[in-house]
């Protein structure tokens, strides 16, 4: 049985898409959300096979939930994106579908799943990593990291995360009061931050340009940055060129 997640801000489009899956006999709708945030708890918590993602939704994008999935899911889009971005989609998701969903068009997105399943999974997250970077900065609205407070998912703003570290083999993210657990290894986090003013100072961590306040000569030619809450972070000697480069020095 293939178990299904609906996620739609739209009360009306969602029960819409789930009146049509349930005419299938072997998926089962397992849940639904109406936001990116109980999409993601919604995805740890259910473990879908496939989750059905509207791309626009206020708050956090479908884009952001695709981009935060710790899960093997299949991703299937509903979009009323432009051309350029349905050839992306075309390019590097399962499938799309534009809207209003034809019930037809629909049965072929979850024939697409049967196969995907039957086949493996494998390659999907990488295909969604590649989509995100292929659409253009305007239609690429990440600006949010899925983190874990316990059995809680929060999201943290690019913009408030001061650094990244690896300790004790887990990654932890830190903003100015608190520090999160993040389920993304620290080179996925570098992929999906790059962009957004972070930089990779040492093997286990990743700094926030935005808050780092001075750089101090450290020994044998290395160098310690210190944030604007005070905290120093050591930058290994192979990654002191690129600092310096990106602090304009």
């Amino acid at each position: 049985m293939i178990r299904a997640l609906v996620v739609d801000d739209e009360d009306l489009a969602r029960a819409n898409l789930i009146r049509i899956l349930q005419t299938e006999d072997d998926l089962e709708v397992a849940g639904e959300a109406r936001n990116g945030v109980e999409a993601l708890q919604a995805i740890e918590d259910l473990k879908p096979d496939a989750v059905f993602l509207d791309i626009e939704m206020p708050g956090v994008s479908g884009l952001e939930v695709a981009g935060n999935m710790s899960s093997d899911a299949l991703v299937i889009f509903t979009t009323a994106y432009d051309e350029y971005a349905v050839r992306a989609f075309e390019a590097n998701a399962l499938d799309y579908l534009l809207k209003p969903i034809r019930p037809e068009r629909l049965r072929t997105a979850v024939e697409r799943i049967r196969s995907a399943l039957s086949s493996g999974r494998a390659g999907q997250r990488d295909a969604i990593r590649q989509l995100l970077r292929t659409l253009k900065p305007e239609q690429r609205p990440m600006s949010k990291l899925a983190v874990r407070r316990g059995r809680r998912i929060l999201l943290v703003a690019f913009r408030e995360i001061l650094h990244i570290s690896i300790e004790d083999k887990l990654v932890f993210v830190h903003a100015e009061k608190e520090r999160f657990l993040a389920d993304k290894s620290i080179g996925e986090l570098e992929d999906m931050l790059a962009d957004r003013g972070f930089l990779r100072i040492s093997r286990g961590t990743l700094v926030n340009l935005d808050h780092v306040r001075e750089l101090i000569p450290w020994m044998s030619g290395t160098y310690r940055v210190r944030l604007a809450t005070g905290v120093e972070l050591s930058v290994s000697r192979e990654r002191t060129r690129e600092l310096k480069n990106q602090m304009g020095l």
